[in-house]
């Protein structure tokens, strides 16, 4: 007996919970609801480009400061590496192909 009450009255709260907040008219309020979800959208999207603008500003900074400096000279240690092992290799191939031509 006790279950078929608490089921009444679940069914009852349901039933005056969706009579307190009708559900809203078919046209003008759904017309409506897409703009505000379309304007929810512009200013979300809106904070996210100029959040993500912002922070590639500090990343594009930090790496200006803090890694060019260091990677630059790296770059330039391999630079003259590449360089100095090709001048090796274009100082030995003429000698190699004459060696073979004989």
């Amino acid at each position: 007996m006790s279950r078929l009450v608490l089921f009444v009255l679940v069914v009852m709260l349901q039933v005056c919970l969706t009579l307190s907040n009708p559900l809203p008219s078919a046209a003008p309020d759904n017309a409506g609801l897409l703009g505000r979800a379309q304007q929810v959208y512009r200013d979300t999207k809106t904070t996210v480009l100029n959040v993500g603008s912002t922070a590639a500003g500090f990343v594009g900074m930090y790496f200006e400061d803090h890694l060019k400096p260091v990677a630059d000279s790296y770059m330039e240690w391999a630079k003259d590496s590449a360089s100095s092992l090709w001048e090796r290799l274009k100082g030995k191939v003429p000698t190699f192909r004459s060696t073979q031509d004989k």
